[in-house]
């Protein structure tokens, strides 16, 4: 039986250089840890999720959400009244997509309403 250790000859091992790729999209400092923990802590800039100026396309809202949305940051301005709100669309108003909808005060009566797309020449722009 021939022998099982050679003397002389070493073992070949793959030697790979160590290179770091910087992609000048991402900061080279910042770990993909780092990036996960703040993604799932929420973490997001105001300006860059809720600019009017970026807010160009068309979305479906729930009246009750945005009622509630009314009610928890207004307060009516005539009879000084917080959670008061009632948020409703007027459904003969409706043109196509676009519609009227009003922020009525549950105790004062005080109304304000709006349409929920801007007027252009040809209709709505929703409907364009």
């Amino acid at each position: 039986m021939p022998r099982a250790k050679t003397f002389g000859h070493q073992k070949r091992r793959l030697i790979r250089k160590k290179t770091s790729v910087c992609v000048a999209s991402e900061k080279c400092d910042v770990s993909s840890s780092k990036k996960k923990i703040e993604k799932s802590k929420g973490y997001l800039k105001y300006e860059d999720n809720f600019s009017a100026e970026s807010q160009s396309r068309f979305v479906i809202i729930d009246l009750n959400m945005l009622n509630d949305i009314f009610n928890n940051i207004a307060k009516c301005r005539y009879c000084d009244r917080s959670f008061c709100f009632d948020v409703a669309e007027n459904k003969s108003s409706r043109r196509g997509l676009a519609s009227s909808i009003s922020a009525t005060c549950k105790y004062c009566g005080s109304s304000h309403g709006s349409m929920t797309s801007n007027s252009v020449p040809a209709g709505y722009e929703v409907n364009l």
